[in-house]
């Protein structure tokens, strides 16, 4: 048999692998599987179907705006989720520097030092709560002058609200600005609020809403030296604080101020204590402790190097 020759051009290329071609096709001019043409088509096809997509998002959010109320829930009340355990509000307290941390430290000889446990950042933290919620300015013709268990609950639903002017309540206490809240001392003043519920109404014969605050352990309730309740008409009260039911119910007034107690707790120095408030009226339940309803809890040590 004849010896086949084999000729081999000098040259000659290899084939591109197979990636090479799909990325780049250098005989089709083809980018990816497509030529120019296709690729144009693709383009122009998705940039009006995203175009209509987000034409249609921002024309339902229009939409959702304009029939969403601005001042409230649209359910609230008894029509609320809420309802299905209960309508029943909180507690919550100020300072709070960190909302993931309930622990109020400081060193009553330091004001302006972090590392040290200085107080001013609890001091601020008072500040511009009160600033913030309390101490903006509203229309006159929105406040009304209210009697003490009093309702006033068709007053409050045409967007009038119950003058609380805390600056005058709390004056001649240590609980002011200008005492430190009695940061600067062994007794100290807790600023505990009710958290607001959109239409409702607590219901007691007393016609306030008390509250009051312990310890939780009879250890932390031994290191509490003294409890006293700052509230309004009701001051160096021992018993508790009191929220008269003229500010009952809320509405979402832009005039609404908040009432709220001032709970001051004199300490054992260098020892950690922890605090639990409640709220009693007969329609809140505060012994559900894993939900804290009706409730809130808080730490306090008083560090005192001295």
């Amino acid at each position: 048999m004849a010896e086949q020759e084999y000729r081999f051009e000098e040259n000659a290329t290899p084939a591109k692998s197979g990636l090479g071609s799909f990325i780049w096709n250098s005989q089709t001019k083809e980018f990816l599987g497509r030529n120019g043409m296709s690729w144009a088509k693709v383009s122009f096809f998705y940039s009006i179907f995203y175009a209509c997509l987000g034409a249609f998002f921002i024309g339902m959010l229009a939409v959702f705006f304009q029939i969403m109320p601005k001042d409230k829930p649209t359910y609230f009340g008894e029509s609320s989720t809420m309802a299905n355990k209960g309508l029943n509000p909180g507690l919550g307290f100020r300072p709070q520097v960190d909302v993931e941390d309930n622990l109020i430290r400081f060193n009553p000889s330091l004001f302006d030092n972090t590392e040290k446990h200085g107080f001013k950042a609890f001091e601020d933290n008072l500040k511009i709560f009160l600033g913030a919620k309390y101490d903006k300015p509203v229309e006159e013709k929105n406040v009304i002058q209210c009697e003490d268990g009093k309702t006033y609950k068709d007053e409050l639903a045409k967007g009038k609200s119950c003058e609380f002017d805390y600056k005058t309540i709390f004056a001649s206490t240590n609980c002011t600005l200008e005492k430190h809240f009695g940061f600067n001392s062994n007794t100290v003043c807790i600023l505990v609020k009710m958290n607001k519920i959109v239409s409702w109404l607590p219901e007691s014969k007393t016609g306030k809403v008390k509250i009051t605050c312990e310890g939780e352990t009879s250890a932390d309730k031994d290191n509490i030296l003294d409890m006293s309740y700052h509230s309004e008409n009701n001051l160096s009260n021992k018993e508790g604080g009191f929220l008269d039911f003229k500010y009952f119910p809320y509405y979402s007034q832009d005039s609404y101020r908040a009432p709220f107690v001032f709970a001051e707790v004199s300490l054992v120095p260098n020892t950690l204590v922890n605090v639990r408030c409640r709220a009693f009226a007969d329609n809140i339940d505060n012994e559900d402790r894993m939900n804290l309803r009706g409730m809130t809890k808080f730490a306090v040590f008083l560090e005192n190097t001295q």
